[in-house]
Parts: structure tokens; C-alpha cells; sequence
């Protein structure tokens, strides 16, 4: 989910669940991290916890492209530039979607990965009592996590 050179700025006019919001009329779905769906343990805290991020607040959406389902991908920013996806998972509102690493730069995949280790660690969100992955919620399997990516890391990046 690469950042991409596309933009929208706007107010964030709804928030459908942790990792989808509204601006200017577009559905934005926040790119590498995935959120509890509403129907699963936490799903309702982490839609709020995006919510008093972002919810009625001027943001940049920056994108490269619209998902299966039509929604922009991208990632969301703040007036003061804080990455609000990369904020949804240091706070243990979401999962980092590692099934994705390699459509990002290095750089964000060990942000990423480093806020979930931290969130994890201090059990924060999500991790107090850990949820079900969305993704294995909803398709019943776990998400294939490629070993390594062509731009240059190993297993563990």
C-alpha cells in the first residue's frame, strides 16, 4: 500500500470501522494495517479510537490506487503530519498487514512492525486480550506473509 503521489484533503466526514473513513465523499481505506471488524472483540473501541483521531478533522489522504471494493487506498495524515494508520497501530487499534510489506519502502514496514512489537509488549488495545486477526475472521485462514520482499530485506523486515 504505497503512499503513492495522489492526494485528497478534506474533512474526515465519517468513520465506518478502524480502518475506514470518509473525505470529500471518497471511502478511504487506510493502507498497510487492518482493524477488528465491528462484529469482533475490540472492533467498536478501535472505530472509536480512529474516530478522536480523525473525525471531523482536515486530513491528507495520499494514494496510488482503489482497492476490489472501489475504496482509495491510501495513508492519512493529520495537519501536523502524523501517519494515522502507523498511529492505529501503536496504539493497538489495528493490525500491521504483513501480508502487504512489500508494496511499502523499508522504512515503513520496520514502523510498522516496531509499533506493533511495542503495542504488543505493553498490551495495549487489542493486545490487552488479543482479538482474532480480521483477516483470519473473516476467511477462516491466516494471511500469507510473503518471506521476503525484491527491494531488499529479509524474513523479518
Amino acid at each position: 500500500m504505497p503512499s503513492g503521489a495522489q492526494r485528497i484533503a478534506g474533512k474526515v466526514t465519517s468513520v465506518h470501522d478502524g480502518d475506514t473513513i470518509t473525505v470529500n465523499g471518497e471511502s478511504i481505506r487506510l493502507g498497510s494495517i487492518d482493524a477488528p471488524e465491528l462484529a469482533q472483540a475490540y472492533g467498536s473501541q478501535s472505530r472509536d479510537h480512529l474516530s478522536a483521531l480523525v473525525l471531523g478533522q482536515q486530513v491528507t489522504v495520499t494514494y496510488a490506487e482503489k482497492d476490489q471494493y472501489d475504496r482509495v487506498l491510501g495513508t492519512v495524515f493529520t495537519p501536523d503530519c502524523s501517519n494515522v494508520n502507523l498511529s492505529q497501530v501503536a496504539s493497538g487499534a489495528a493490525w500491521y498487514y504483513e501480508a502487504y510489506k512489500c508494496e511499502i519502502d523499508i522504512q515503513l514496514r520496520m514502523a510498522y512492525a516496531t509499533a506493533q512489537t511495542t503495542a504488543k509488549a505493553s498490551s495495549r488495545g487489542l493486545w490487552a486480550a488479543p482479538a482474532m486477526a480480521p483477516w483470519v475472521f473473516r476467511n477462516g485462514v491466516d494471511a500469507k506473509v510473503p518471506a521476503s520482499c525484491p527491494n531488499g530485506d529479509g524474513p523479518s523486515g
